[in-house]
């Protein structure tokens, strides 16, 4: 095999956590329908191919770029692996997973699987928190929730499908004797017909229990030479767009000691960078001490997500020590009230504040994260955020990138039954902040829209029926009605677990 085509260089990189066991059986394909650099950035992909590898499976990971067709383990060929489970993060994901069975010339839905005999697909991910229905066409099962309680159930049924010469029907009947597999083949024409099925995302509340931390550490992630540690899943916070509080289970921490250990070991393990993983930093009741933790290893660090109100003196230093100079914050619209409704009850005072202490700890950029397209906006309100972000730039003296998306709205979230707005009245709002911006006249503001076509794209995916195609062109969409999608989901055995629809805390 030419140099050209080999994960080699690849392999070199990575520094191993820890010791894991080589070989076993059954020989598994971890399928991420992203690039080897952003998945090698996912936590999610390290802790299954660890779980995996502790239960003596012989797990290959396969990635869409650079060498999809090969593993990166020992550059073995798609073709030689009859189990595919894949990682479907986030809704482009689903229809990236179909590109790359088409690529391997592999059937894309289980009926014609079955018909053929080719491989076993099962899929997992965030996307099974929160609409698995779009993927119910394509996957011969799909993991739903966390994946630490129901491991062991998927590796006795799969070595038992092994031993009994590839019995597909024997094994979905073995996977849905557990309520946290929805299984196609079984279920959907129930879940068609009206019937409940009582399926349950997997939830770990024990946090001591789950991996918790890098299984490698390479140059060539999106978060390079970093060694990952979870801190928190779920959210305290009920912002009313937000999948995580609604979808994720409740709030929970990993203990501190775990933590703390895993941060003492960073350095050991050649990582420069430490990465903190939560859907908000600040919300662990232990931060403090991982913030001295950090500074005692002298290791710089990044937090996945930084919430204004909770953000502390202490934490941008730690980030201006670690040699970082942009913040990155989300005011989701420049309008007060607006924010108050969006779960972020911080006034443009507060942020001005922050982003100010900020720049004397030696931070010089700021990049701030807006919507369009929600709930109840009017033109004011658009009027506001042009006006904010000048006043952000001239109060803080930061150069200032105001990055701009669309509203999609959730399944299973509070706002969840809002309108997704349509392609002129996202223009007419784009072109009204270009031009009362450009009459403030202020310089070291760099304006980023979004991409209508792929807000559109991401709302049809959210909003798929059980046994939709996935198929997209200019002329054909994925049929959606959020009525019956949500029905479904009810069938399906999915609730909400937010205590209720207030505006936030």
């Amino acid at each position: 095999m030419s140099s050209r085509k080999s994960w080699v260089d690849f392999r070199l990189k990575e520094r191993k956590v820890g010791d894991l066991p080589s070989g076993g059986d059954p020989l598994w394909a971890l399928v991420y329908p992203q690039g080897y650099e952003v998945g090698m950035a996912n936590l999610g992909v390290h802790s299954v191919y660890r779980a995996l590898r502790e239960r003596g499976v012989a797990a290959e990971r396969f990635f869409k770029s650079p060498f999809p067709d090969i593993s990166v383990e020992n550059d073995r060929p798609i073709s030689d692996f009859r189990l595919l489970t894949a990682s479907v993060v986030y809704e482009p994901d689903m229809t990236s997973l179909l590109s790359m069975l088409k690529k391997w010339r592999i059937p894309a839905t289980w009926i014609e699987r079955e018909e053929k005999d080719s491989p076993i697909l099962g899929v997992g991910g965030g996307i099974s928190y929160i609409n698995p229905l779009g993927l119910s066409k394509y996957a011969d099962f799909i993991a739903l929730g966390d994946g630490e309680e129901i491991f062991d159930h998927l590796v006795d049924a799969v070595r038992d499908f092994f031993r009994h010469h590839g019995n597909r029907r024997r094994l979905w009947e073995t996977l849905a004797e557990n309520a946290s597999f929805f299984v196609p083949p079984i279920h959907l024409e129930q879940l068609v017909k009206g019937r409940p099925l009582s399926r349950k995302k997997s939830i770990c509340l024990d946090l001591s229990a789950a991996a918790g931390k890098s299984t490698w550490i390479t140059p060539r992630s999106v978060f390079p030479d970093s060694f990952l540690v979870e801190t928190q899943r779920g959210c305290y916070r009920k912002c009313p767009f937000c999948t995580i509080p609604a979808c994720f289970g409740p709030p929970r921490t990993r203990p501190k000691d775990l933590v703390l250990k895993d941060i003492d070991a960073a350095k050991e393990y050649g990582a420069l960078r430490l990465g903190i993983i939560a859907p908000e930093s600040g919300d662990y009741p232990w931060i403090s001490d991982v913030i001295a933790t950090v500074r005692q290893q002298d290791i710089s660090v990044s937090f996945a997500s930084l919430r204004l109100d909770s953000l502390t003196p202490e934490m941008l230093e730690v980030l201006s020590q670690s040699g970082q100079r942009t913040l990155t914050v989300a005011p989701e619209t420049g309008d007060d009230e607006l924010r108050k409704k969006c779960g972020k009850p911080f006034t443009q005072e507060l942020i001005i504040e922050k982003l100010k202490l900020a720049r004397e700890k030696g931070i010089t950029k700021t990049k701030m994260y807006f919507m369009l397209g929600l709930p109840n906006e009017t033109v004011e309100h658009i009027l506001e955020t042009a006006r904010f972000i000048s006043l952000v730039r001239r109060e803080t003296g930061l150069k200032t990138v105001a990055s701009f998306s669309i509203f999609v709205p959730k399944p299973q979230t509070p706002w969840q039954d809002n309108e997704f707005s349509s392609l002129e009245t996202i223009e007419t709002k784009t072109r009204l902040l270009r031009k009362n911006l450009l009459k403030t006249g202020t310089s070291g503001v760099e304006l980023r829209f979004p991409s209508y076509r792929e807000a559109d794209e991401e709302y049809n995916l959210a909003w798929c029926l059980a046994d939709s195609d996935l198929v997209f062109t200019r002329k054909k969409k994925a049929r959606h009605d959020t009525i019956l999608v949500k029905r479904q989901l009810e069938l399906l055995g999915f609730q909400r677990n937010i205590p209720d629809r207030g505006e936030g805390v």
